[in-house]
């Protein structure tokens, strides 16, 4: 009789509950709207904090509570993993509230969701962009934040991603035996990733790829591009002087001759 006696009162209770915030939804007593919306925030229940957050920022928006509650729907669905509608929120929080001392906060915040939207590197990268591109706005802002060490760690490891991609992208080329677009992929690798641990990979996937590139020519371009082979092997091996693909490159590019 105890346990029925407990759980008719948590019942009653929930019920109670339920009824208070569907009135306050619909009424037009915006203080308690926004008691009860940030009650709900603090309480983590996100979803119906939103819609009284969103109903009290319409109806004051330059009020202390409108950016309060502005503040609080973008952390509200970052919580939620809602990074897009986060985005928005936090983006032009800054903008319609550009004395609040919470600026940096959701500058960096905005720039995370960002992150949080880049996919895994075998999808099209265009988000990763995107966020690198916050990312170093957000240092350019912000320069004396304590966040920068996070920020640069975050654009490391996005850099990393991007080159996953291009690296996988290489390897499908040299392996399809597609000689040009892997000549052309690991120069622009090259170039783009100085301090990649593929970097001794992806001269070795130039190398050979430049050495058929030669060996199948034309005879008019031969010439040409043998003598293009051997300056990029000049450079492998001012890099990589003691590479252990030194002996088989070496062979393999002196049968050109």
């Amino acid at each position: 009789m105890r346990k029925l006696h407990y759980s008719i009162v948590i019942i009653s209770l929930i019920l109670s509950s339920c009824s208070e915030y569907a009135r306050v939804v619909k009424n037009d007593d915006y203080k308690r709207k926004f008691e009860l919306g940030v009650k709900l925030y603090n309480q983590e229940n996100y979803l119906k904090s939103i819609t009284l957050l969103e109903q009290v920022y319409q109806r004051m928006p330059k009020s202390k509570e409108g950016e309060e509650s502005y503040y609080n729907l973008g952390i509200a669905n970052f919580k939620l993993t809602d990074f897009y509608t986060a985005q928005y929120y936090l983006g032009s929080f800054g903008d319609k509230f550009p004395n609040s001392i919470k600026r940096e906060e959701t500058s960096f915040l905005y720039a995370l969701c960002a992150v949080k939207n880049s996919p895994k590197s075998s999808l099209d990268q265009t988000e990763t962009e995107t966020a690198l591109n916050e990312l170093q706005l957000f240092i350019y802002k912000f320069p004396l934040s304590q966040k920068i060490d996070t920020c640069n760690y975050l654009m490391d490891q996005l850099r990393l991603k991007l080159q996953m991609k291009d690296f996988d992208a290489l390897k499908i080329y040299d392996k399809t035996e597609n000689y040009k677009a892997a000549i052309v992929t690991s120069e622009t690798f090259l170039k783009d990733f100085p301090r990649s641990n593929n970097r001794e990979n992806v001269w070795v996937i130039l190398l050979k790829n430049s050495y058929h590139l030669s060996k199948h020519s034309v005879e008019d371009k031969k010439k040409e591009r043998i003598d293009k082979t051997m300056e990029r092997y000049s450079k492998f091996v001012l890099e990589f002087p003691n590479s252990e693909h030194a002996k088989e490159l070496k062979d393999l590019i002196g049968s050109l001759y």
